[in-house]
């Protein structure tokens, strides 16, 4: 059997066994946006990893070398986001093709200090090798949170309900664009590529979310709205329904729709790298959470669905008609990617 017949998420099942052994201090290991770690009474550790491959998940043609200094730390950050913690350091590691210029490297060097900066986030180390083929970035963040506040995948409950913290769609688009599986006009294309070359990990919501000590799950959007629905409910058991009407597109990709008919909604259920944040609220805690993330902050909170008991990702189209939803995600492995 070869790793593309299970593809990446059957990878992982495979490993995952080997990868929890017991140790005092492990709160949580594979399975969420971060590892969890007791550092200290009421205090826990967040560490997370991702690995950012040139031609995989980058075009050195259509990303700048700051460009992509900020979206490696920007999608770390996320994961911190996603757990309610606050970043504190980074591990920098770097496969460099030998032939590359220094100052690409200083500029995507200059970009991560940027990124860093905005979040008061130190790089302390890492490790440079070189790589006979593409530009490998790896990033390791630590974060911290208190262990009361944590959210993890696995809270959901039926009646639940499910929030975004933003729009969704804009940079999967912009993705298809550089793909040229798309076009779109010029006023246009400068938003979806910004999308998806700049993305903003939300630090500042996922603490207020975690502070308010209402909401039941949370997971950031990297793999697209309907695949990370599809951790959460996995992890915790559960199922969902999200209301079409309900699911907020930015004006610029409804105004796609007049160029690229039936992707906008696509885009948005099954592309990645939004990297705006889902959230599970039980029904009895909606009304306090939505005021207290309004008093907090001044961005939309939108309402999407609800999780449910039976199993699966559902979808209630605008005619009333329910849709299932497949929510496996983006896959490395795939034999149909």
């Amino acid at each position: 059997m070869k790793i593309n017949d299970i593809g990446e998420f059957g990878l992982i099942e495979s490993i995952r066994k080997y990868c929890l052994k017991p140790r005092d201090g492990v709160v949580k290991g594979i399975g969420d946006d971060c590892a969890v770690y007791q550092s200290s009474p009421g205090r826990v550790l967040l560490l997370t990893t991702d690995m950012l491959v040139e031609d995989v998940h980058f075009l050195k043609s259509s990303i700048t070398p700051f460009q992509l200094g900020r979206k490696s730390i920007a999608v770390n950050l996320s994961d911190i986001a996603a757990m309610g913690g606050n970043p504190l350091v980074a591990l920098i590691s770097l496969g460099i093709p030998p032939d590359r210029a220094v100052e690409e490297i200083d500029e995507l060097y200059r970009g991560m200090r940027d990124r860093c900066g905005r979040y008061d986030v130190s790089i302390i180390g890492g490790d440079t090798v070189a790589s006979k083929g593409n530009l490998i970035i790896n990033v390791c963040l630590i974060g911290e949170a208190d262990e009361h506040e944590v959210l993890y995948r696995s809270g959901a409950r039926p009646g639940d309900r499910i929030y975004l913290t933003g729009v969704v769609g804009d940079s999967a688009t912009g993705l298809a664009i550089l793909k040229g599986e798309i076009t779109a006009p010029e006023s246009l294309t400068a938003h979806f590529l910004k999308a998806h070359n700049e993305p903003k990990p939300q630090i500042e919501f996922g603490r207020i979310i975690a502070a308010s000590r209402l909401a039941s799950a949370m997971i950031d959007l990297s793999d697209g709205l309907a695949a990370d629905l599809g951790h959460i409910a996995e992890e915790s058991g559960v199922g969902a329904l999200l209301f079409e009407n309900k699911i907020p597109l930015s004006p610029e990709l409804k105004a796609l729709a007049d160029h690229a008919a039936g992707t906008p909604l696509n885009f948005a259920l099954s592309g990645g790298a939004d990297y705006v944040l889902l959230v599970t609220v039980p029904a009895e805690n909606t009304q306090d959470f939505e005021q207290a993330y309004q008093k907090e902050s001044s961005s939309s909170l939108f309402q999407i669905g609800e999780i449910q008991k039976e199993k699966g990702i559902r979808i209630k189209r605008e005619d009333g008609s329910v849709e299932e939803l497949a929510h496996k995600g983006f896959d490395h492995f795939s034999r149909t990617r």
